[in-house]
């Protein structure tokens, strides 16, 4: 089971170049900015239609959410899923594309969330 303090280290080997942002003393401590910094690189990854490394992203965040802590689990559903709707704007075709590469447990989650807000 990964904890939320394994968090930074994992995003680092698979993302080196985020490596300075998360070294600041308050993200390597805190699991949510971490996370928040992981979600906002991946939002510019699909912005910029950079669809491989977006679904190298996905990849990573399903990987530490299904194998991660109960906290690990909530950041990731509260921070990360939470920041779809920031790229679900734009082109039919856009959508259409973005949907495909989001894991499917995900995308629920997303639209679980979008229900329960009423939006």
């Amino acid at each position: 089971m990964i904890s939320q303090y394994e968090v930074p280290g994992l995003i680092q080997d698979e993302f080196p170049q985020l490596t300075s942002q998360l070294h600041t003393s308050k993200t390597a401590l805190d699991v949510y900015k971490s996370v928040q910094c992981f979600a906002g690189f991946t939002k510019e990854a699909v912005k910029e239609h950079n669809f491989s490394l977006s679904k190298k992203c996905f990849k990573l965040a399903e990987k530490l959410y299904n194998n991660g802590d109960l906290i690990l689990k909530s950041v990731i559903e509260n921070n990360f899923i939470y920041t779809f709707s920031s790229y679900m704007s734009g082109s039919k075709s856009d959508i259409i594309l973005i949907k495909s590469i989001i894991p499917t447990a995900f995308y629920a989650i997303y639209l679980k969330q979008v229900m329960q807000s009423g939006c």
